[in-house]
């Protein structure tokens, strides 16, 4: 385990060694969220779905903000699929070996960027959408009794940055197969998300604010980038009703007491020296944005590196004193930290002046007694809360890596070899790689788990 900083001054260690081995404070209500203990994730879709980042966001949403919610995902996206199937295998064979045996208890579904066939609205190509698309959910309700299917809207192809590629544009087209999504969910009471709305929203306010970032969103009209996907992730955490609060404190640094500690334990508060010092034992960890401070990839290692082993490229490393300006355009404009990121510190009855704010005696930032007293957003800072959050997300991207090898460089690629040596073998190392992928997926529960903090403002100057 890492030990805080702050675990290393003798002062506070018998304070944070009591707060460690205290239960930790009451988390954010799971009771209210739509995943469950025990739930089975499984995202299907095509390319959009097969790079990863939306999923990758949910699952690190999970970990960070319910530590101790045993949920596990699956991410089902084969590039260039349609409600039929594609290239790896019809649809009864992509289900039959990519979706049942994961024994999925919630499977949402993404399709229709490939299926309108990128041309103008055709009857007989929407037809055989709707065919397909019914026989999609009969095959999983049939197979995985019980299922909670929730259907995603097609994501938009971008009409907005350039100009159509023919009279009334592709979007138009999508709108309509996302109409019969939404006609699909309710005829069969399933939930819906609509990935098409925000997506246009940010694309459009982006495009009015500045041009040269707004194709940050959809680089090549078709693939969310990393910061787009976050968009629609942000729509399916709150269409399942994810708590937008990390933690939030109120200290009154005059009275040296806590006047608000939500989803947190305030201990030890004293002031001195013009400041105030305090103790939290946090039930969660703020959200870890990734793109923010550093380039992903907007198509992840796949098996199309043939020969290679960038299936285990690492993840980048955030650079914390560098901002990528479109991010933070997707950001702000999506309202995310207003969604789902809300942290917030707000220390009064300070005097006047300026004052650094340290967490286990790491320097989060300097601010001066008026925006104390309106309050910070702290996960918009670095903190090793953040810190630690990074641990957990670099740990989601690893066993979704080694679950796209075992997957893709592996059994898709060998299924089609009828020779039952070659199966066999197959099976055996497909069966270590997931045992791998699951030693990897506990580790995130562990890196999860909040660590005692010590805060500390000190004032430095007028």
């Amino acid at each position: 385990m890492n030990v805080p900083r702050a675990l290393r001054h003798p002062i506070l260690s018998a304070c944070l060694l009591a707060l460690a081995l205290a239960p930790l404070a009451a988390p954010a209500r799971a009771a209210d969220f739509f995943l469950k203990p025990g739930d089975r994730v499984c995202f299907y879709g095509d390319s959009i779905t097969e790079q990863r980042y939306y999923g990758m966001d949910v699952e690190t949403f999970v970990r960070t903000r319910f530590p101790g919610l045993a949920v596990e995902f699956v991410n089902a996206g084969v590039g260039g699929d349609r409600v039929g199937g594609g290239w790896a295998g019809p649809i009864d064979l992509r289900l039959e070996r990519d979706v049942f045996p994961f024994k999925p208890n919630v499977v949402t579904i993404m399709l229709g960027m490939n299926d309108a066939g990128y041309r103008a609205f055709d009857e007989q190509i929407f037809a055989t959408y709707q065919r397909g698309y019914e026989h999609l959910i009969a095959s999983l309700q049939q197979h995985l009794p019980g299922v909670r299917i929730v259907l995603l809207e097609p994501t938009p192809f971008d009409d907005v940055t350039q100009a159509p590629t023919f009279p009334g544009g592709y979007n138009a087209v999508l709108l309509r197969y996302a109409g019969f999504v939404r006609q699909l969910a309710a005829a069969h009471h399933l939930d819906c998300v609509d990935f098409m709305t925000p997506l246009v929203d940010v694309v459009q306010k982006a495009q009015a604010e500045d041009p040269k970032l707004a194709g940050d969103v959809l680089p090549g009209r078709v693939h969310p980038s990393a910061m787009g996907e976050l968009v629609m992730a942000q729509a399916l955490l709150q269409a399942w009703g994810a708590p937008a609060t990390v933690t939030a404190v109120t200290i009154d640094a005059a009275a040296g007491r806590a006047i608000q500690s939500g989803n947190t334990t305030v201990t030890a508060v004293a002031a001195s020296g013009g400041g105030v010092s305090w103790t939290q034992a946090d039930a969660c960890l703020p959200f870890p944005i990734l793109g923010l401070h550093e380039t992903w990839w907007q198509f992840p290692p796949t098996e199309r590196d043939w020969g290679s082993l960038s299936f285990f490229t690492p993840a980048p490393e955030p650079k914390w004193e560098a901002t990528d300006p479109g991010a933070a355009q997707i950001v702000r404009l999506s309202g995310f930290y207003a969604a789902l990121d809300q942290e917030p510190l707000k220390v009064t009855g300070l005097k006047a002046g300026r004052y650094a704010l340290t967490i286990n005696g790491a320097p989060v930032g300097g601010f001066d007694a008026g925006q104390l007293a309106a309050g910070i957003n702290l996960a918009e800072y670095r903190t090793p809360m953040m810190d630690q959050a990074r641990q957990v997300l670099d740990l989601v991207w690893k066993q979704t890596a080694w679950r796209f090898f075992a997957w893709r460089g592996v059994q898709t690629q060998l299924s089609f070899d009828a020779d039952p040596a070659v199966q066999q073998a197959a099976q055996a190392l497909i069966a270590a790689l997931e045992a791998q992928r699951q030693a990897i997926a506990r580790q995130e529960y562990a890196a999860a788990r909040p660590q005692p903090a010590h805060y500390e403002i000190s004032i430095v100057g007028p």
